[in-house]
């Protein structure tokens, strides 16, 4: 795999089938200049074989969090952009859960560890102190210091009158509010989706209206204050069913589907394993559907990667105990071109956009992946940046595999 500031100012590409300007391209030689997609001479240049390959543009992750630099015992800043590398992704939208970005001196002391990754990293703000939603920070100095938006660190807001206040307060700053959204008192101790298979298990479940009375929340506010949002991890029908209705009617709302969302629903729970345990639980196979659908009609616009490192000792343990969370920035384009194929008629390249490519462009910087489409492989421990693999696709076999990132 190559680094984006590798010391060869020239590589060609030979024999690659690109995906530029929003169509599949005949095969063909690409020249990389500096970066820059080429016209020029190749003489001289590094070649590499492409033949079977597509070239792709390199993705942008939706929801990361390298638990830097409180928890390094269980990740790094490092461990996380050398994912980002593997997986193919040339930037992200970055939150810190254990250490809110909440004042300017965070805020300064996290753009320098961006800056020094050489890789396109937007910092989401905390709104709140510590995560803790009792004091609001200076969202104002935040947003002028550079912050990309505020989020609740993924740790719902129990709180309606103080979400009320962050609205309000926040609207002069004029950024996105990213919010995950979970009423606490029905999410309470549950660990997995209300239904058949919690019965059936004798696990404690969170009801769907534990998400889809905080979506309704927040999209009123957001439409009272007229402050966009971003609704993250959206888990089941009902709760697309409203955020369709509220952009309807005017409402500046976005949102995510969690990649893992896509692939199992809670028949997955019968195998007792905690890698299937997410903040936002795995719902029915009707809301899974639901949830492709959102991305095929455009009412859900992103896939986020969701990467949450967790330690063995810590998903190693009985489901009720284990630690919400899984990785995915290593496989996830793997883990969805051949199901985004099946979902969309045979056009895998619809994933591209959802999971924030720039379109590829002669004459432009042009960050791509080299992706073999047809090679079946295992994902293995050593798939995995740092010292965690805490995903349920450990051991699986998946069709797709990243060649090289450039």
């Amino acid at each position: 795999m190559l680094s984006p500031n590798m010391s060869k100012s020239m590589i060609l590409i030979k024999n690659a089938r690109p995906f530029a300007q929003g169509s599949w391209q005949n095969e063909q030689d690409i020249l990389l200049e500096n970066g820059v997609w080429s016209e020029g001479s190749a003489k001289n240049a590094l070649e590499i074989d492409g033949t079977g390959l597509l070239a792709l543009p390199a993705l942008f992750a939706i929801g990361a969090d390298f638990h830097e630099p409180v928890r390094d015992d269980i990740y790094s800043f490092a461990d996380g952009i050398e994912a980002m590398r593997r997986g193919g992704f040339y930037g992200c939208l970055y939150e810190s859960r254990a250490n809110p970005i909440d004042d300017l001196q965070q805020l300064a002391s996290f753009k320098q560890i961006c800056e020094n990754s050489k890789l396109d990293i937007a910092l989401l703000a905390s709104f709140s102190r510590a995560n803790e939603h009792k004091n609001i920070s200076e969202m104002l100095e935040l947003a002028n210091g550079g912050a990309y938006g505020f989020g609740d660190g993924g740790i719902p807001v129990g709180n309606l009158r103080f979400l009320r206040m962050v609205f309000e307060y926040g609207k002069a700053t004029g950024k996105t509010f990213y919010l995950h959204p979970l009423e606490t008192n029905l999410y309470n101790t549950g660990v997995v989706n209300e239904g058949l298979y919690s019965d059936t298990i004798g696990f404690k479940g969170i009801p769907e209206q534990a998400e889809t009375i905080a979506v309704y929340q927040i999209l009123e506010f957001s439409k009272w204050f007229n402050v966009p949002v971003h609704l993250r991890e959206i888990s089941c029908k009902k709760s697309i069913d409203l955020i369709a209705a509220a952009r309807a009617n005017g409402v500046n709302v976005s949102c995510d589907v969690g990649i893992y969302h896509l692939l199992f629903d809670d028949s997955a729970l019968l195998t007792l394993s905690s890698e299937y345990r997410f903040s936002s639980p795995l719902r029915t196979a009707e809301d899974k559907e639901a949830l492709w659908n959102g991305l095929l009609n455009g009412t859900v616009q992103y896939v986020s990667c969701n990467h949450f490192p967790v330690r063995k000792q810590e998903k190693q343990t009985n489901f009720e105990d284990a630690c919400a969370g899984a990785v995915s920035l290593e496989i996830a384009l793997s883990a969805l071109w051949s199901a985004t194929a099946e979902k969309s008629s045979g056009h895998p390249e619809r994933l591209l956009s959802w999971m924030g490519a720039k379109a590829l462009e002669k004459g432009k910087t042009a960050n791509l992946i080299l992706f073999n489409p047809n090679l079946e492989w295992e994902v293995e421990e050593s798939t995995f940046a740092g010292p965690v693999c805490n995903s349920p696709l450990l051991g699986k076999v998946l069709k797709g595999k990243i060649y090289r990132t450039l």
